[in-house]
């Protein structure tokens, strides 16, 4: 068991209105068999942009920079400001990847303290989690359409 981080993005695409211009098909298949999914019903896009296993830091982080504590399996928006803030973070932290002073970035940036005798292959994989972060919240992922949510569960 662990803290699991969900960050999802939820962009209107209003199918159903003929003058939103979406056309095409949805053709899905599970296990072989065919998903009846009809476009001109699909009102959202839900996409899981981010999931990240056992990510206090990341958690203790969003709780200082949203207006709300993470509930259990509660979903609460993220405003691009914050998803901004997050972006610059993780790419400062990334920047200062091979440095001497990272744990000291961290610190100051993440919130969160790294063990001060975290193996090589433990910081890797915090690190890979950090540049998975700053792809998920890039300002492409941006559009004028698209709604960010962040959940916990424990």
């Amino acid at each position: 068991m662990g803290l699991d981080i969900y960050i999802s993005k939820k962009t209107f695409i209003g199918a159903m209105f003929h003058a939103s211009g979406i056309g095409g098909i949805i053709s899905l298949t599970k296990r072989g068999k065919q998903i009846p999914i009809k476009l001109q019903r699909v009102a959202y896009v839900i996409e899981d942009v981010y999931h990240g296993n056992k990510t206090y830091w990341l958690h203790n982080w969003l709780n200082s920079e949203l207006p709300e504590e993470l509930g259990n399996a509660e979903e609460q928006e993220i405003d691009w400001g914050v998803m901004d803030r997050l972006h610059r973070t993780c790419i400062e932290i990334l920047a200062h990847r091979d440095s001497p002073d990272l744990k000291e970035i961290c610190r100051e940036k993440l919130r969160c303290d790294l063990k001060p005798g975290i193996d090589k292959e433990a910081l890797e994989l915090f690190l890979d989690e950090v540049e998975e972060l700053a792809a998920a919240t890039d300002p492409s992922e941006k559009t004028d359409n698209a709604v960010f949510y962040v959940s916990a569960s424990w």
